[in-house]
């Protein structure tokens, strides 16, 4: 029989896998108890307690075990207790490792709870059948949970923990996600407010810590989520896997089109942002630097006047200057405002002009809403063309006429393309049934916006903006940008006078 020697300095090694594919493996807990029984009963010295929970299945994972190696390796301990062998490692490199150590005398006995020893003179095929099976059963078990993974993903089912605002629900097998009651609106909420280019992502951060979405250990959710959160595809519907875009079969959030309104904002890192509770700079993220294309951005300027003893606030609007030298100079609020009123008086619209305006679209609705319920067959006609499309992608994929390479592109084309027509989709059934209030809107703001420049809130001219103008630019002091369509209809005076003859011609009450 072996004879023990009782001088040997042990570390006691326990380890179990943070993965949920070893839960039947014996908790870490319950690995020290039965190892500190044995090393009572058998009156061994350990000198270090190491334990961890990390995968073995790939080298390089363990900090514990690796401090276990250089402690051996320095000479502080001689011997490994462990509760089983598959516990020391389940990969071919670190198996090596062990084993060589063993073999060189660096490690003088390996025990475990079993009642197996290993010495540098016992038989050393045995330690290796362990470490072999431990290692095949994980590659096993890896190629189980890919296969399942991947009729996963066809299936639609999104295939990781469930992103904020869904939550996991299903059996096991066939676990998918659905919205969660409190946070899928704080999400769309979250979309909606990043969407509109104006706050930066510190302050998307305070507001959602203030509105009380918080991580799943409930601390705050940090910008760096809050920017992978907006980039990700799940919350119109698609989400991607291994490089591939798949298409899922749990309900979106939000739509494409308003996805990709954020990643446009989010591209755009030079705008300047502010936060939440500004009020003086309504204008930053909308006007770029005629010279450099620049951003231009707000200095709000404090001023004590010690004679009358009263402060004042100057506000000016100046490029950044990012780019560098840039020979623009700033321009005061006064200054800009009338710029803007100069440019909004182009589309204003008189009483006369606004009552018939709204007289006129109502005889016109009708015809629009023939004209959506046409849109809307041709939207669905594209769809199914589309999927007809992926689906003989497939066929040409199973029966090798495209590479795996070739497929993934053409596949997520399609997708984002058909995706695109989703979005199409709902937004003219929305825009039919609303069609009657955005004209309304439409000539209300066309009436009321030279009002709301000179005496709106900050709020309402940043909407006012966005709403009529696009591509702002400022250049020695002078303002130039586009009117968003239909706005830009309001540029020609030929309309109003054909307006006007209309009516004369055939004079009726106003309703």
């Amino acid at each position: 029989m072996f004879k023990v020697n009782i001088m040997l300095r042990y570390i006691r090694y326990s380890r179990k896998s943070s993965e949920a594919k070893e839960k039947q493996a014996l908790s870490i807990q319950d690995q020290n108890s039965e190892c500190d029984e044995l090393s009572l009963k058998e009156n061994l010295i350990v000198s270090y307690r190491l334990e961890e929970s990390k995968t073995s299945y790939k080298p390089h994972q363990r900090p514990q075990f690796d401090q276990m190696l250089a402690l051996l390796t320095e000479g502080k301990a001689d011997a490994i207790l462990t509760w089983k062998e598959d516990r020391l490692c389940r990969n071919p490199e670190e198996g090596g490792k062990v084993l060589q150590m063993l073999q060189n005398g660096v490690i003088k006995e390996i025990r475990t709870v079993s009642g197996a020893i290993y010495t540098p003179d016992s038989d050393h095929f045995v330690l290796l059948i362990h470490f072999g099976i431990a290692n095949q059963f994980s590659r096993n078990l890896s190629q189980n949970v890919m296969r399942g993974f991947k009729h996963k993903v066809k299936r639609g089912e999104y295939p990781k923990p469930a992103p904020y605002g869904y939550e996991n629900c299903g059996l096991k097998g066939a676990r998918n996600i659905r919205p969660h009651a409190f946070e899928a609106g704080l999400i769309k909420e979250l979309f909606e407010i990043a969407a509109s280019g104006k706050y930066s992502l510190l302050s998307l951060e305070s507001w959602l810590y203030k509105k009380g979405l918080r991580t799943r250990h409930g601390n705050k959710i940090m910008k760096s989520s809050i920017r992978r959160a907006l980039g990700n595809p799940a919350y119109y519907g698609y989400f991607n896997y291994g490089k591939e875009l798949y298409k899922g079969t749990f309900e979106p959030l939000i739509s494409k089109t308003l996805f990709d309104k954020v990643q446009t904002i989010l591209r755009d890192r030079s705008k300047p942002k502010f936060l939440l509770d500004e009020s003086l700079r309504q204008y930053n993220g909308l006007i770029k630097c005629g010279e450099c294309g620049c951003a231009i951005t707000t200095t709000v300027k404090t001023k004590y006047y010690k004679r009358t003893d009263r402060t004042q606030l100057y506000t000016y609007h100046h490029c950044t200057k990012r780019k560098g030298y840039c020979s623009q100079q700033s321009v005061t609020s006064e200054e800009l405002n009338n710029e803007l009123i100069q440019r909004i008086e182009k589309i204003s619209i008189d009483k006369e002009v606004w009552q018939l305006g709204v007289k006129l679209l109502k005889a016109k609705h009708a015809e629009v809403y023939e004209q959506k319920a046409k849109q809307l067959s041709e939207y669905n006609r594209k769809y199914e063309l589309l999927q007809n499309k992926l689906n003989v992608l497939i066929d040409m994929r199973a029966g090798g006429e495209l590479t795996k390479e070739e497929f993934i592109v053409k596949k997520q084309l399609l997708l984002e393309e058909q995706a695109q027509i989703e979005a199409f989709l709902g937004d003219t059934k929305s825009s039919s049934r609303n069609w009657l209030e955005m004209v309304e809107k439409y000539l209300d703001t066309a009436f009321y916006a030279r009002k709301l420049l000179i005496s709106g809130s900050a709020e309402e001219k940043r909407k006012l903006i966005n709403a009529v103008g696009e591509n702002l630019f400022l250049r020695d002091k002078k303002l130039n940008f586009s009117f968003k369509k239909p706005f830009d209809l309001l540029l020609q005076p030929e309309l109003r006078t054909d307006v006007r003859e209309r009516r004369d011609s055939n004079p009726q009450p106003l309703p």
